[in-house]
C-alpha cells in the first residue's frame, strides 16, 4: 500500500510515519517508526513539519481524514503552500543570481562599515556608535519596505575578521526572527543592534585568544568568558543605547536552566531579547566552533538546538529560528532523489523543505549549471551530507569557505 500524506493534526499513537530524511538530527532514532506514546506525538508537533507521510499498512489504526488524504506527492508541502503554488511566478534564475550578488555586496559593505564604526569607538565614540546604529537602521528600512515572506541567502565571505562576520550573522538572523514575530520597526532595529554589539566585550580580549584556532587553556577560557562583563562596562562607559541592549551584551550566555554565565540566572530572569540573541549566537558558534575541530553542518546545528531547547533555550524561539533558516539552512549540502549533490543557497520561511539550490555538475563551472528552485522542480531532498564526503571536484565547484554567512533574500 502506498504512503499517504497526513497533517500533524491527523496523527495518533499507533500511526507508522516517515519523517523527511533530510532532517538528520531530530530526536528520534529512526526516520520511519511507529508512534508509541503521547510524548512522541507531542515532540512531533514541535518539529514544525506540518505534513509528513503515513504508512497505512504498518499502522495500528486507519488515518482519519481531516480534509482528504492523497497519494504520496513528489514533494510534500505545507497546506498553505499548496494554495500559494499556482500564484508563484516561475523561477527566474537570472533575477535570483542578481539577488545573490546584491546580497553578497550588501554583506561586504556592512562588514566594512562595522569595522570602521568599531574602530572609531576609542577616538570618536559618538561617531562610531552612530555609524553602528546606521548599519542596522539601513537593514531595518529594507525589511520594512519588503512585502511578503523573506528568507536568507548564503554569503560565501572571503573576509577573515571572525568577530565582524559573527556579529553580522547574529544581527541579520535576529532581525528576521523579530520580523517574523511581528515586532515593530523600532524593536527590529533593537534586535539587530543587540546582535551587532552582543560580543563587543571581545574587543578587550587579546587577539591571540579570540582568534586562536584550537583548544583554549583554562586560563584563556576564563579570560574569554569575561567578555560579557567587559561588554556591559564598555557600553555603560560610552552611555550607548538603551539599557535592554546593554543587557544583551551582558546576559546572552545565560541559559534557561541556570547553566550559563556570568550570573547563572535562569528562566524568566533572562530578558527576552537576551534569550533571542543568545540562541542565534549559539547557532553560529555551532557552525564555527573556536576549536575548529568539529564544526556542525547547518542542518546538524538545527537538530542540536532542538535537543537543547528542552532545557537551555526557549522552545518557541528554536522553532522560530528553524522557520527562518529552513530545515536545510543556507550552506547545507544535500543529496537529491536523483542522487545528485547540491548546495542550499537560499531559503524562505513559507517553504522550509523547498530551498533554492546549486546542483553539482562534473567538469562544469557553477556559472554554467542552472540553479534549481525546489518549489517547482520534480526533485526533492533525500539527505544531508557533510563537506568531508565531497570529492575534490565538488569542493572546488561549490567554493565553500570556512564560515557560513547570511544576508536577506530580497
Amino acid at each position: 500500500m502506498a504512503l499517504i500524506q497526513a497533517s500533524i493534526e491527523q496523527l495518533r499513537v499507533g500511526h507508522y510515519i516517515h519523517l523527511p530524511t533530510g532532517w538528520t538530527s531530530h530526536p528520534f532514532m529512526f526516520n520511519a517508526f511507529k508512534i508509541r506514546d503521547q510524548q512522541q506525538l507531542d515532540i512531533l508537533r514541535h518539529l514544525d513539519l506540518t505534513l509528513l507521510m503515513v504508512d497505512p499498512a504498518r499502522s495500528d489504526l486507519p488515518l482519519e481524514p481531516l480534509l482528504h488524504a492523497e497519494p504520496e506527492p513528489s514533494h510534500p508541502a505545507h497546506p498553505a503552500q499548496d494554495e500559494q503554488l499556482p500564484e508563484l511566478a516561475l523561477f527566474d534564475e537570472k533575477a535570483f543570481r542578481r539577488s545573490l550578488r546584491a546580497a553578497d555586496k550588501a554583506f561586504g559593505q556592512s562588514m566594512s562599515e562595522l569595522r570602521d564604526a568599531l574602530g572609531a569607538l576609542n577616538l570618536k565614540p559618538d561617531e562610531g556608535l552612530a555609524n553602528t546604529a546606521q548599519i542596522v537602521r539601513n537593514a531595518a528600512a529594507r525589511l520594512a519596505a519588503h512585502q511578503g515572506p523573506l528568507g536568507l541567502h548564503l554569503i560565501r565571505s572571503q573576509h577573515t575578521d571572525i568577530l565582524l562576520q559573527h556579529s553580522l550573522n547574529v544581527a541579520f538572523i535576529a532581525m528576521l526572527m523579530a520580523r517574523e514575530l511581528g515586532m515593530s520597526p523600532i524593536e527590529i532595529e533593537e534586535a539587530g543592534l543587540s546582535g551587532l554589539l552582543h560580543d563587543i566585550g571581545e574587543l578587550r580580549i587579546p587577539s591571540q585568544i579570540t582568534q586562536k584556532r584550537g583548544e583554549l587553556s583554562k586560563a584563556e577560557l576564563n579570560f574569554l568568558n569575561m567578555h560579557p562583563q567587559y561588554g556591559l562596562e564598555m557600553l555603560n562607559q560610552l552611555q550607548a543605547f538603551e539599557p535592554r541592549i546593554r543587557e544583551v551584551a551582558h546576559l546572552h550566555h545565560e541559559r534557561l536552566d541556570g547553566s550559563g554565565y556570568p550570573l547563572g540566572i535562569k528562566g524568566g530572569e533572562i530578558p527576552p531579547l537576551a534569550r533571542l540573541i543568545g540562541l542565534v549566537d549559539y547557532y553560529d558558534e555551532l557552525l564555527h566552533p573556536r576549536s575548529s575541530t568539529n564544526p556542525a553542518a547547518p542542518s546538524q546545528a538545527i537538530g542540536q538546538l532542538y535537543k537543547l531547547s528542552q532545557k537551555k533555550f526557549d522552545q518557541d524561539l528554536v522553532r522560530l529560528l528553524i522557520k527562518v533558516l529552513g530545515v536545510y539552512p543556507p550552506g547545507s549540502l544535500v543529496r537529491l532523489d536523483d542522487d545528485s549533490v547540491a548546495l542550499v543557497l537560499s531559503t524562505e520561511p513559507t517553504m522550509p523543505l523547498k530551498p533554492k539550490v546549486q546542483p553539482y555538475s562534473k567538469a562544469q563551472r557553477p556559472e554554467g549549471v542552472p540553479m534549481i528552485d525546489l518549489r517547482e522542480d520534480e526533485r526533492s531532498i533525500t539527505a544531508c551530507i557533510k563537506q568531508e564526503e565531497l570529492d575534490e571536484g565538488q569542493r572546488l565547484f561549490f567554493n565553500l569557505t570556512r564560515r557560513f554567512c547570511y544576508y536577506f533574500a530580497f
